[in-house]
């Protein structure tokens, strides 16, 4: 099989000589659907990639742009958006915002890899290409074994 043939490649899942009326939503949905076959292919639960698929479709709702318009600080301003107050939400908490950030990287790297040809793709259609959002510089270190609160701690003394 060849690299290109990957499951979720990029011309597997767009036909050739379809124009789209909304050509950016149908690459991304393009994207979603590719990263949601190689999950499925790697074996992985409903029960992970359905969470998984909605957080990269809420990343795009709050920058309002599409993955290969991402940048850094929009992953920045995501993560630190769900770890504020917010609408009467509680903030996530700091497991759950590496979580994300673990998740949304790995939609990042399935969409950066050549083999599946994400970035081509991009380039021929938008002239521009999809980039890692989250790196060791703006990642959250994982420092501890247990990052809740303890029930100690929240005993006010």
């Amino acid at each position: 099989m060849d690299r290109a043939d990957l499951p979720g490649a990029a011309h597997l899942v767009l036909a050739d000589g379809v124009v789209h009326l909304d050509p950016e939503r149908a690459v991304f949905d393009a994207m979603l659907a590719g990263w949601e076959r190689q999950q499925r292919t790697r074996l992985l639960k409903k029960a992970i990639i359905r969470p998984r698929l909605a957080l990269i479709r809420r990343t795009g709702e709050f920058t309002n742009s599409y993955p290969w318009q991402w940048e850094p600080t929009d992953g920045e301003e995501f993560i630190t958006h769900l770890r504020g107050e917010r609408d009467g939400t509680r903030p996530i908490s700091v497991s759950t915002a590496r979580g994300y950030q673990l998740s949304i990287t790995l939609f990042m790297q399935y969409v950066t890899d050549t083999g599946c040809q994400g970035p081509t793709v991009c380039r021929q259609r938008f002239g521009s290409v999809p980039q890692q959002v989250f790196h060791e510089g703006n990642s959250i270190a994982h420092v501890a074994d247990v990052e809740g609160a303890t029930r100690s701690a929240a005993v006010d003394l």
